[in-house]
């Protein structure tokens, strides 16, 4: 099967049914092996978390692949997308998302071949060794007692990053032509794009597993003030 609706916790669920598939609420995954092409359809009420996991999953299959990414929204649906769905729904189910692999004979196993027999080895001779003469024992010297260390309490300063205040500089920038900014990445967190960044909620935030993102489809805009990154957008083009 290679018609794949993506879970909103990063599962793919196979599904054969055209209508249920480009349901608005959905985000799809469908491999044309006719086309050598992935494409991703993201349905236009479809929530931030599956966008994200569809990005991770659409990169791995291209690495297993090696077919061509093609990202769609909903309503840039064309008759290419159409036919990669009739051919993902008419192929065999229960398959997985590549190709199945050629088998391969089983190797034989050689026996190892009977190490000749050898004679026992005689026991080494003991050498007897000459007895060490006694050491003079001498009274240790009285050690004085050292002082301890006094230690002075320093204080760490930590720099709190002012998430609000990088989105409203941000939301004056001008947008990238022809571009979505699906992301924001600030100090270690990472944030769906709202249309309306003005304050970090919650529901913005991906909780990131762990391991390696390919963002290859993104082009990123870097945020800098007194010389140093302090976010960083990335832009995915329509």
């Amino acid at each position: 099967m290679t018609l794949y609706i993506i879970q909103s916790t990063g599962e793919m669920t196979e599904c054969t049914n055209k209508e249920v598939a480009l349901a608005s609420s959905n985000v799809l995954v469908v491999i044309s092996h006719n086309q050598k092409k992935i494409y991703t359809w993201i349905g236009s009420q479809s929530s931030p978390h599956s966008k994200f996991a569809c990005a991770r999953e659409t990169a791995r299959l291209r690495m297993e692949l090696g077919y061509k990414i093609v990202n769609l929204e909903e309503s840039s649906t064309n008759n290419d997308f159409l036919e990669a769905i009739d051919e993902a729904i008419s192929a065999p189910s229960g398959g997985s998302a590549t190709k199945p692999r050629p088998k391969t004979a089983p190797v034989k196993k050689e026996t190892p071949k009977a190490k000749p027999k050898t004679a026992p080895k005689k026991a080494p001779v003991k050498k007897e060794t000459p007895k060490a003469k006694p050491k003079k024992v001498t009274q240790p010297k009285e050690k004085k007692e050292a002082e301890p260390r006094r230690y002075e309490a320093k204080t760490v300063k930590t720099k709190i990053i002012d998430i609000e205040h990088i989105f409203k500089q941000l939301q004056v920038l001008p947008p990238m032509e022809d571009s979505i900014r699906d992301y924001i990445l600030v100090g270690d967190s990472l944030f769906i794009a709202p249309e309306n960044i003005d304050q970090s909620d919650s529901e913005s935030k991906v909780q990131l597993p762990d391991g390696s993102f390919v963002a290859d489809d993104y082009v990123p805009r870097l945020f800098l003030e007194n010389g140093k990154i302090i976010a960083v957008e990335l832009w995915r083009q329509t």
